[in-house]
């Protein structure tokens, strides 16, 4: 699998889709807006779907579609943040730049073809991963995942006493008929979850977060496992995103995912 522009479209707009849909419903406020051959998705202040994906891949992307993208945030009131594939236009990065645009962080994009049989599940017979969970154990198992952080970057901001509530009211959202589930219990305690989603052959596994006591334990390698075997007769490609060299990165590439790419993260305040 090489990173060719085809590719990077086709994953950009399936995980971009994949934002949008999840704002559909139960984000009042939520919009989309389409220029310079990318997605802008707004859904609610602060929520992790408020970017920009696929812009500039193989499509002109003009100063009038980034004012028409910084006024659509502008109207929100939120930032603009662009999360640019290294295969863009090769002028846009310094183009960004020179609009006031910060390079805030990375993240890589990882792929892999569908399998062709059955991938095995994790041997351990204490886990058990449900597909199409409902919303409660899910939501207190991703909120409480994502607020105590796997690994602590020196120099990064406390975590606040609260995250765990806010955290759950962001994912809240990404309850939707099309989005299937996932809880892994150990012991029958819910102890880590996930979601995925499959459009037009491309399937993505995300919010993947284990509960701080559960970790190590082979949980997301067993969800992962699961939402590829659910796929494989829906999808012909799997994707997921990570932070560069996080844990997450090395479960994905143990289950025959590979980088494809990294996206830059620019924002404009």
């Amino acid at each position: 699998m090489h990173a060719t522009l085809e590719l990077a479209r086709r994953i950009d707009r399936a995980e971009i889709d994949f934002c949008a849909l999840a704002t559909r419903g139960l984000a009042p406020d939520a919009a989309a807006l389409e220029r310079g051959g990318g997605l802008a998705v707004y859904s609610a202040p602060g929520s992790p779907v408020n970017k920009v994906l696929g812009l500039g891949l193989g499509v002109e992307c003009s100063d009038d579609d980034l004012d028409a993208i910084e006024d659509f945030y502008a109207e929100r009131g939120c930032p603009v943040q662009i999360e640019l594939c290294p295969l863009t236009l090769p002028a846009l990065p310094s183009r960004l730049s020179r609009r006031g645009y910060v390079l805030q962080a990375f993240e890589n994009e990882l792929a892999r073809v569908a399998p062709a049989e059955p991938v095995q599940p994790t041997p351990d017979a204490d886990i058990r991963v449900e597909a199409g969970a409902a919303e409660h154990p899910w939501l207190e198992v991703v909120a409480e995942g994502f607020s105590v952080p796997d690994r602590i970057v020196p120099g990064s901001p406390p975590v606040p006493h609260d995250a765990a509530a806010a955290i759950g009211d962001v994912m809240r959202l990404f309850v939707h008929p099309e989005i299937v589930r996932y809880v892994a219990h150990v012991d029958g305690h819910p102890a880590a979850a996930a979601v995925s989603f499959v459009k037009d052959g491309v399937m993505c596994i995300a919010g993947t977060a284990t509960r701080q006591a559960f970790r190590r334990r082979g949980l997301q390698r067993a969800i992962v496992a699961q939402a590829m075997n659910d796929g494989r007769d829906k999808a012909d490609l799997i994707i997921a995103t990570t932070e560069p060299g996080s844990v997450s990165q090395r479960t994905f590439e143990r289950c025959g995912f590979r980088v494809v790419y990294t996206r830059a993260i620019l924002v404009k305040y």
